[in-house]
């Protein structure tokens, strides 16, 4: 899990910093540890808002106001849950508060604070067969039917979805194919397929005009031809002839899935 501290009052920081490692320390071999970053201004936070999967927030020094701070990331979109740690401020009194907002009240107390991380963790559980994915920025989610197709571009992977947008997640694709249950093992043709419709295309049976490999969404494919599949959105993948019957037995299979 990934969480954020947002504190103005330094002490108070350090010990929420402290009462989730304690906290992280507990749950290591069961949902496992917390990653924390801790920020004392706004503009910090403001910065990398989607990667974190709660935020722990109490701004009331310097002109700083946590309602205010929370109403500007609902904003830019971001809809992480927000845990409002009450001291000077009891924000349950806001009268602009934002949706998915909790509370806390200070000094903080550790069985309290362990039920709100069982409730963020069921908040992750919900996002059921959903893939987590991250960029420089931000975190996002995916289920396997959203990707049309994908290929390594340097550091990260181009995913292509089926609305249109485009995704660039920093991984291997390696690492991408992984979590549709492809394993480094293909088949001699180099294409390996899934009951949803997915085949992992290696180099032993592609060399993409896109990239070495590809991960293809064959309900996306609109057409196979002789030396390449035609994607929905244009973009061409070129094939090896002597793959051409099977891909295009597999496209019609996957399409009546």
């Amino acid at each position: 899990m990934h969480l954020a501290i947002c504190d103005d009052n330094i002490a108070d920081r350090k010990q929420m910093e402290r009462l989730l490692g304690r906290e992280s320390l507990k749950r290591k071999d069961t949902t496992g540890v917390f990653y924390v970053d801790s920020f004392g201004n706004k503009n910090a936070v403001l910065t990398t808002p989607m990667i974190y999967d709660g935020l722990f927030m109490d701004m009331t020094e310097d002109g700083n106001d946590a309602v205010e701070i929370a109403n500007l990331l609902r904003a830019d979109g971001s809809g992480l849950p927000i845990i409002f740690c009450c001291s000077k401020i009891d924000y349950r009194k806001a009268g602009n508060l934002p949706d998915n907002c909790f509370f806390l009240d200070k000094p903080i107390q550790t069985d309290e604070l362990a039920a709100m991380c069982d409730r963020l963790q069921s908040f992750i559980d919900g996002r059921e067969k959903k893939m987590e994915f991250r960029t420089d920025t931000e975190a996002f989610y995916l289920t396997e039917e959203e990707v049309a197709y994908a290929y390594p571009e340097s550091r990260t992977v181009h995913v292509a979805l089926v609305d249109g947008t485009v995704k660039e997640p920093v991984t291997s694709m390696l690492n991408f194919c992984s979590m549709f249950g492809f394993d480094v093992d293909y088949t001699n043709r180099g294409i390996s397929k899934l009951d949803l419709g997915f085949i992992r295309i290696s180099e032993s049976a592609i060399i993409a005009m896109i990239g070495a490999s590809a991960l293809v969404n064959l309900k996306c494919v609109e057409k196979v031809g002789f030396a390449h599949m035609l994607m929905q959105d244009g973009t061409k993948i070129k094939i090896s002839p002597s793959s051409r019957k099977l891909l295009k037995q597999a496209v019609e299979e996957a399409k009546e899935l």
